[in-house]
């Protein structure tokens, strides 16, 4: 039992020191980017005025292929947690989840909020884990994806483009025929060999994270085997709404004159956005900046032209969630206000029926007295 306090009082000093290691490392990454935005911002101001009289459509040509992104990633919630959430709820956990990864990074905050949308649609801890999990891989492998297309087309063009298809299409098909060769010789081992005993699982409280996390890439890759259209549902959505993103911001800086191309720009958005993703701060905001302005300027734009686009389309995507989640709040209250008030006119429109007065039996007795037994008795 000592031992045991012991190791529990170890776990919770270095949960402790961890947590607070974060906590610093982040306010300190805060505070530089103010620092950082109190000298650059000034600077950039003219040219974005400038650039914005010139063309004054490119925020909303950013706003609407950030809605397209949004529809991509919501439908693909919907798909991989159709048994949980409607579309509606999975809107609410899309937009809430964005907006709260504006203040916890690294995607903890929209998990989160996915896992209590899920919860409240009747999910299990293990189903809610299983497809957080698997939505965090198929992101993950868009990420991936967009790294690799966008250097091979920002180095090489067309032929790199295609010379990553061709070589990703042929590794799929190498290691699905390799798992598919491996499971079969387990087939037969496990066929051969006598069981001996049960395998027991230990409950979760008992597992150590290592075990948990094993548990739960267990778990998400026997829902693929069994449904492999969620893990294509959940990657498509991810890959249509980077697309969506990218297109966008190669159009905004298409739109304020860079000299590039639409896929130039592409491959610069799906880069830099690959190469941010791996700096943990709230809503990538710092990083994402800093690997665009490097993107457009290793596709030849200047310092000048890169830095009105890049804060231009930042300051639409990080906003624009905030403003649908705002509008769905104030429609959510007047949804339940105008329910409340279709309620109450049924109330009052609804006969009630006829109530005695309490003293009207008194009165009766009053007019018409009972009987007297002789008159009753025949």
């Amino acid at each position: 039992m000592a031992i045991d306090e012991r190791t529990t009082t170890r776990t919770r000093r270095r949960a402790m020191f961890g947590s607070t290691r974060r906590v610093v490392g982040l306010l300190a990454v805060l505070a530089i980017l103010v620092v950082v935005g109190f000298l650059i911002v000034p600077s950039v101001l003219p040219n974005l005025i400038t650039s914005m009289r010139r063309n004054p459509y490119v925020p909303l040509l950013v706003a609407m292929f950030w809605i397209m992104a949004t529809m991509a990633a919501i439908a693909g919630k919907r798909a991989i947690a159709s048994g949980y959430l409607t579309w509606s709820g999975a809107a609410t956990a899309h937009i809430g989840g964005t907006v709260a990864n504006r203040v916890v990074p690294a995607g903890v905050g929209a998990a989160g909020v996915f896992v209590a949308a899920l919860h409240r649609g009747g999910a299990s801890n293990t189903a809610a884990a299983g497809v957080v999990a698997l939505w965090a891989v198929a992101g993950a492998l868009a990420h991936g994806s967009g790294l690799l297309l966008g250097v091979a087309w920002l180095r090489e063009g067309w032929s790199g483009l295609l010379t990553v298809i061709v070589v990703a299409t042929v590794l799929v098909f190498a290691v699905r025929f390799l798992v598919r060769r491996l499971a079969a010789r387990r087939a037969a081992r496990r066929a051969d060999r006598p069981v001996t005993a049960s395998v027991t699982t230990l409950p979760p409280s008992r597992q150590t994270k290592l075990q948990r996390l094993r548990a739960t890439v267990h778990d998400v890759v026997a829902a693929v085997r069994a449904r492999p259209v969620l893990a294509l549902a959940a990657l498509g959505a991810q890959l249509t709404a980077a697309a969506c993103l990218a297109t966008g911001f190669a159009l905004a800086a298409v739109g304020f004159g860079v000299e590039i191309s639409i896929g130039v720009g592409m491959a610069a958005y799906l880069a830099g956005t690959a190469l941010s993703a791996a700096t943990p701060t709230p809503a990538g905001i710092g990083s994402a900046e800093t690997a665009l302005i490097g993107a457009l300027m290793l596709a030849g734009a200047g310092l000048g032209e890169a830095l009105p686009v890049v804060f231009l389309f930042r300051a639409v995507v990080l906003v624009a969630p905030v403003l649908a989640a705002a509008l769905m709040g104030a429609a959510w209250v007047v949804v339940r206000l105008l329910a409340a008030a279709r309620d109450r006119r049924r109330t009052a429109r609804t006969p009630r029926p006829h109530v005695p007065h309490a003293l009207l039996p008194a009165v009766v007795l009053a007019i018409e007295p009972d009987p007297t037994p002789d008159a009753a008795t025949p």
